[in-house]
């Protein structure tokens, strides 16, 4: 074998035998680092009271050949490198390295041939083997105790108080998924229910975009943050809708046709707030009678004459106290002004059109005082009609379906104000329901939703007997019982249900009994209330009285 073949498998040993004790140094550093990093990452999770989660310790069994591979591909000797390293370690006086360097250069001749030769023989006669591997034993034992550190507190378990959190976070997640989707439901029910009216005045869009914000949280004070903020929004939105006065207008109205026999239904369905229902029976009184008959058009503009004047006349009581009379004088001059230009003018159609469209911006008090107004002009009509047959019938058709015009026009007010009315029952309807689910966020004993949104039992039931029948409040049975104790100590057991809602009636037969008093001044006499003492006292104090009563009466006699 030629000399340069020798030495470059000697080198290659060598290499071999330093990438073995590089292996040993990467595998002791790379444990010396994953055990650092994983003692410290049990430390953070056993100071928190948490357990360790066994993913780090795969993770550190994964990481610990990868950082160590990595290291040993990147430490690896070279072949100028082991040619230095032997040198050193055998004391070749660098015969392998000047070698190495003929070669590169391709230097030729006797010298170098010796020189290649006799290295060869000198590194024929040595052992690669002889090179020391030598394990880090300061290391490996700082990594060996990290890692025993890491596997003992591998077994400790959550604290108390960490159980409790946990607990409590696992509950509160699934109690606001449950939640979220229950309003949801509750939502699309309500937009479900709602009329065409009422989706106007709910904007179904917006109400689906606040359900969707709400999102399932660990956090029970991020879980109560939005749904405090969601019950918020419903507040607002069932305030937008409150007609406080338009109620109370409406009641007065109610009062007013109460009065009259033919107007109750109407002031019924008022009173009960049923605004739809009394539009209808308003919508009953249209007038359709023939112009050109008078008599039977007055007697049909009768009813709803009443009516009008009973609700002009609630309308001018609200704005009084409200103080929207000067308003309202306004526009009843405008209102009589537009009915006289009416007149005058043959323009029925485009007449009619201006004053529906300005109605329609009226508030109902306004349209009760225009109603009661184009109802006065139509009977002026009339009767002028029936005095003069010959009359031109233009001007009674134009003020019959003026009037005509603002019965539609109050009618589909009281509509709105029912839709109103009904919008906010159900929004409040919702924001109970809201206030009740965060109950149940907040109420550990409570495990179901339904339970919170439906709790109570049924009324029970029970029966009287007669109270204290053959006893005396004056006499002393003689019964008594002495109770000691501290005030406010002591178990105590309480416990608090709430019924259905509804309504019930609960009753009482009561006798009239007579009670006798036969012993009433006996009882008062054989009482033991006053102490002997007392009257031992008593008695001495009247028998001194009577001897010195009796002492002043014998001294007389004597003389």
């Amino acid at each position: 074998m030629p000399a340069h073949d020798r030495i470059l498998a000697f080198l290659s040993a060598v290499k071999a035998r330093l990438d073995l004790a590089w292996l040993v140094r990467a595998f002791s550093g790379s444990l010396l680092v994953v055990g650092t990093g994983l003692s410290l990452w049990c430390l953070v999770w056993v100071l928190q009271g948490y357990a360790v989660p066994s993913t780090g310790y795969l993770a550190a069994a994964v990481a610990l050949p990868v950082i160590a591979f990595v290291a040993w591909q990147f430490g690896r000797a070279s072949q100028r490198k082991a040619a230095r390293a032997a040198d050193v370690f055998f004391n070749l006086k660098d015969a392998i390295s000047s070698h190495l360097g003929f070669s590169d250069e391709h230097r030729e001749g006797d010298f170098i041939a010796l020189q290649a030769e006799a290295t060869a023989v000198r590194v024929q006669a040595l052992s690669p083997r002889s090179i020391p591997v030598q394990w880090p034993r300061r290391v490996l034992t700082i990594a060996g105790v990290l890692l025993l550190s890491c596997f003992v507190m591998g077994f400790k378990k959550n604290s108390p108080i960490v159980v409790e959190r946990l607990a409590l976070e696992t509950e509160t997640a699934l109690k606001s998924d449950e939640i979220n989707k229950e309003l949801e439901k509750q939502v699309e029910e309500l937009l479900k229910s709602a009329s065409e009216d009422e989706k106007e005045l709910l904007h179904p869009d917006e109400w689906r975009k606040w359900v969707k914000e709400l999102r399932e949280t660990k956090d029970r004070k991020e879980a109560m943050r939005q749904y405090a903020e969601l019950e918020r929004k419903i507040a607002e939105a069932a305030q937008k809708l409150s007609q406080r006065e338009t109620e109370q207008l409406l009641a007065k109205a109610a009062q007013e046709m109460k009065q009259n026999a033919e107007l109750r239904p109407i002031s019924k369905s008022l009173e009960e707030q049923n605004y739809r229902h009394a539009a209808e029976q308003l919508k009953q009184m249209k007038l359709t009678a023939d112009v050109r008959k008078p008599d039977e058009a007055q007697k049909e503009l009768a009813k709803l004459k009443s009516a009008a004047q009973r609700m002009a006349s609630a309308a001018r009581n609200f704005q009084q106290r409200t103080g929207q009379q000067g308003n309202q004088g306004k526009g009843n001059q405008s209102q009589s002004s537009q009915n006289q230009n009416s007149q005058q003018s043959g323009q029925n159609q485009q007449q009619s059109q201006g004053q529906q469209g300005s109605q329609g911006q009226q508030s109902m008090d306004q349209q009760m005082t225009a109603l009661e107004q184009s109802v006065q002009n139509l009977e002026q009509q009339l009767q002028q009609q029936q005095q003069n047959p010959n009359q031109n019938q233009s001007q009674c058709q134009n003020c019959q379906n003026q009037a005509n015009q603002a019965l539609q026009s109050l009618c589909q007010s009281m509509c709105q104000s029912s839709a109103k009315r009904d919008v906010m029952k159900k929004l409040l309807s919702l924001g109970q329901c809201t206030s009740k689910c965060q109950g149940f966020m907040c109420d550990k004993e409570c495990q179901s939703l339904k339970a919170c949104l439906k709790p109570g039992k049924k009324a029970g039931s029970a029966t009287v007997e007669s109270r204290r029948s053959e006893s005396e409040a004056t006499q002393d049975n003689g019964n008594r019982d002495q109770l000691t104790g501290q005030k406010g100590s002591g178990p105590s057991n309480t416990s608090i249900e709430s019924a259905d809602s509804g309504t019930g009636r609960a009753t009482r037969t009561a006798t009239l009994q007579e009670k006798a008093f036969q012993r009433q001044v006996e009882s008062f006499i054989q009482r033991e209330d006053v102490p002997a003492e007392v009257k031992e006292g008593v008695k001495e104090y009247f028998k001194g009285i009577q001897q010195v009563g009796d002492e002043k009466a014998a001294t007389p006699a004597a003389k």
